[in-house]
């Protein structure tokens, strides 16, 4: 896949996911466990600008942990939790970074499409994957009963968990559809 085909398929990922997490947030229990224990990637620009857009000891504080990353034209935050959480709160909420704002969605570099999406499990994501089960009651009874399933074991999370879903790119408009309905 050439490279403005990959730059398309990753933003039209982004908008898809921004068009899903508009109909969550995350729950006032959450321990902010993704800032804990995910390492995220900058790109460049965005590093610069965040860096432009928030205060002076923010700043001094990400340039002092952001190293280089293996990604081309990234920065990586330090592994373990982000330098920026207070009190479980983001300190940059406003001017996070993309893989923060797309968080539980994490978009991954893929040799053959370009980039693949999946959910990580945390408890905002727990209710998309109970709306995403609705969606498919009607859609594909062997995906909905597998999803209840998944729904029922996590419901209580309280942090993040490694395990992650594949999310399906062709479902995701039916899927933004149905929430948009609701």
């Amino acid at each position: 896949m050439n490279r403005r085909r990959r730059l398309e398929k990753h933003n039209w990922l982004i908008s898809k996911t921004e068009s899903i997490l508009k109909h969550y947030s995350c729950p006032e229990s959450c321990n902010a466990s993704c800032c804990k224990n995910h390492i995220i990637d900058f790109y460049r620009k965005e590093y610069e600008k965040i860096l432009k857009n928030v205060d002076k000891e923010c700043a001094n504080i990400l340039k002092s942990n952001a190293v280089k990353s293996e990604l081309e034209g990234c920065y990586k935050a330090i592994v373990g939790q982000c330098p920026l959480l207070i009190k479980s709160k983001c300190r940059i909420y406003d001017n996070r970074p993309e893989a923060c704002r797309n968080f539980p969605f994490v978009i991954f570099p893929d040799m053959e499409a370009g980039f693949g999406l999946t959910l990580l499990l945390c408890p905002m994501s727990v209710n998309i994957i109970q709306d995403c089960a609705q969606w498919y009651k009607s859609v594909n009874s062997t995906i909905y009963n597998q999803l209840n399933v998944l729904y029922e074991q996590y419901k209580n999370i309280d942090k993040n968990n490694d395990f992650c879903i594949q999310m399906k790119e062709h479902n995701l408009d039916s899927f933004i559809e149905f929430l948009e309905r609701e």
